[in-house]
């Protein structure tokens, strides 16, 4: 008795001091990792911020260079010389002032209508040049690089309005612009650099590269197109700066990005990860040591744990783990084989029907075309013979007895007045079944089982002129009124045809969920509202709202499930709306979800992406 004790003992003993080992290990363990990672932090911050200011300091020299042209542009046309607009007095003035300023190759003069002088080339109008059109609204700006007209050089347009006093509030009489070549911004991109493998480039308003430290991707008369340079600027938000992790091609970079100040550009610098981050290995490698360390120790004191274990306690999990594995193998496969079922019974069932409305369609189209294609010689004919009765009676007014007696009885004025009538009604009829018949046809799409731009509001029409028979008033129940409020929607890449049937299924309920209404007559009209509208997140929303009695909050949570439905038996089979949702969210990537309320109806809303 008293060995057993001392065991007891003795073993509670080696458990307390375990368990104090392992609290002590995880306790230092997690002030090491948050003391890590707050060093970590503090000093890839500082890092970041070097190379942040490197690109500052090229950010800043481009804008003390951009404000002394704007002042050299302003200073002039405050000059007598320039107010008077006189060119030929006033160009051997400018040309001296281009030789004080190295990177201005040219100065021009233009008048309110546009038309300006310049020197070393011809007069002509500026009028639909931007930089014209801010200063003759009194701004002095920067242009974005341009081909000049006069010599074909890409350069930059520095332009002021000339006024006739120093009142800033007066309206310009004419502007001035100076020519000015981009090597200055050029060889500022060039010298920005951090680290082997980083570089420099600037871009404009239009996002178009104004500098590169590699000259073919300068701007030019021929730019230079790289892909990976294009998904890089995407990168870049408007009017904001910063230092940011960016995913190029296959690597991870630092971009770090500018806006300038006297100009709507941006310069960035491209900086590989290992630039900046190369500082911090040897803080990683102590990290990584002393986490081994601690893993280590609770690696050696969990095998201990193991040991003392029993092989009873490890059969046992061994048992449930292949338990727990064979229940979820069997629940995957009945799951994959329910959803093959229903996919397979579904595109029989739509092949089958697409196959029959496209057949029905094409038997009906042939003799409906024979028809329509005839009916204008008819009603030609007709008119003819028409004619040829009135010359008849117009020569021979006095006709047999007989002959007048048969014009009496056919009562031929009815007639000569009905028939037209009649040939352009039967007219109207070819017409609206060959509506129908195209409405069928487009509804099947059999020929467009791939993803394809489509009209979302052609595919809507569609489906609504194929349910027209169940929308119309019959002795029994009233009529249903579908109100349409569609916005201005682009082209939608989609699978039409599934499409069709998500709308297609969505009306169907709808209809049904107001039978009832209709039967009984109410003084209420029923209505079905369809809403499109783009949304900001590059996709397109289709509401679809019925005045149904609506559903149950129960309901609204099972209604996209497998063989659920709310209708009587032998009314539904409750796989309408799960493959309308497998479609939209699956094959679209989209969302599908309603919104409804008892004695409020129901609203469906399809969301599906743009592209």
């Amino acid at each position: 008795m008293k060995f057993t004790l001392r065991k007891f003992a003795s073993r509670h003993r080696d458990i307390l001091m375990r368990s104090l080992t392992v609290s002590l290990i995880l306790s230092i363990s997690g002030g090491a990792c948050y003391s890590y990672q707050l060093v970590r932090n503090t000093l890839l911050a500082s890092l970041k911020k070097n190379a942040f200011l490197e690109l500052a300091q090229g950010r800043e020299s481009l804008d003390r260079w951009l404000s002394n042209q704007k002042i050299h542009v302003e200073t002039l046309a405050n000059t007598d010389q320039v107010r008077a607009l006189d060119w030929a007095k006033t160009e051997p003035y400018l040309k001296s002032e281009t030789l004080r300023f190295s990177d201005v190759y040219a100065i021009a003069i233009a008048r309110p209508d546009g038309w300006r002088n310049v020197i070393g080339g011809k007069p002509a109008n500026i009028a639909d040049r931007v930089f014209f059109q801010k200063a003759m609204t009194g701004i002095t700006n920067v242009s974005d690089p341009l081909i000049s007209r006069a010599n074909q050089t890409p350069s930059l347009a520095i332009a002021a309005p000339i006024r006739e006093g120093f009142d800033t509030n007066s309206p310009p009489i004419g502007e001035i612009h100076s020519l000015v070549t981009l090597e200055r911004i050029n060889r500022v991109i060039s010298s920005l650099e951090y680290g082997k493998n980083s570089y420099a480039f600037a871009i404009d308003s239009q996002g178009r590269v104004v500098a590169h430290a590699n000259p073919a991707f300068g701007f030019g008369k021929t730019q230079a197109q790289d892909a990976q340079l294009l998904e890089i600027i995407q990168h870049i938000p408007k009017n904001k700066q910063g230092i940011e992790l960016i995913k190029v091609g296959n690597q991870t970079q630092y971009l770090a990005h500018l806006p300038l100040q006297e100009a709507n550009w941006f310069v960035a610098l491209l900086i590989p990860r290992e630039n900046i981050e190369s500082q911090l290995q040897y803080l990683d490698s102590i990290a990584l040591t002393v986490a081994g360390l601690a893993i280590a120790l609770l690696v050696i004191l969990g095998r201990i744990q193991l040991i003392e274990q029993g092989h009873l306690k490890k059969s046992n999990e061994l048992l449930e783990k292949r338990v727990t594995e064979r229940t979820a193998e069997l629940s995957s496969a009945i799951e994959q084989i329910q959803q093959s079922q229903i996919w397979m019974i579904q595109n029989e069932k739509m092949s089958a029907l697409g196959n029959l409305v496209a057949g029905v369609a094409h038997e009906i189209n042939n003799p409906v075309n024979f028809i329509h294609g005839n009916l204008t010689y008819v009603n030609r004919y007709a008119e003819d013979l028409l004619h040829l009765i009135h010359l008849y009676q117009e020569q021979l007014p006095d006709s047999s007895e007989p002959i007048q007696h048969y014009l009496q009885e056919i009562d031929f004025e009815f007639l000569a007045g009905d028939l037209p009538k009649m040939l352009t009604s039967m007219r109207m009829g070819t017409d609206r079944i060959r509506q129908i018949v195209l409405s069928l046809r487009n509804f099947s799409r059999l020929d467009e089982a791939a993803v394809k731009p489509v009209d979302i509001h052609e595919g809507i029409d569609n489906t609504l002129l194929i349910l027209q028979h169940r929308l119309k008033a019959t002795a029994d129940r009233t009529a249903v009124e579908v109100i349409k409020e569609y916005g201005d929607l682009p082209l939608v890449a989609c699978y039409v045809s599934q499409l069709n049937q998500v709308f297609m299924n969505i009306l169907v309920n709808a209809l049904d969920a107001m039978e009832d209404q209709r039967s009984a007559k109410l003084p209420t009209s029923c209505t079905i509202r369809i809403r499109t509208q783009t949304l900001n997140q590059g996709m397109v929303q289709i509401a679809i709202a019925d005045q149904g009695l609506g559903m149950t909050p129960e309901a609204q949570q099972r209604i996209f499930d497998p063989f659920f439905t709310t209708k009587p038996v032998g009314k539904g089979t409750g796989m309408g709306m799960s493959i309308s949702y497998q479609i939209v969210t699956e094959r679209h990537q989209g969302k599908l979800y309603c919104v409804s309320q008892l004695g409020e109806g129901t609203e469906f809303f399809v969301e599906i992406p743009i592209q």
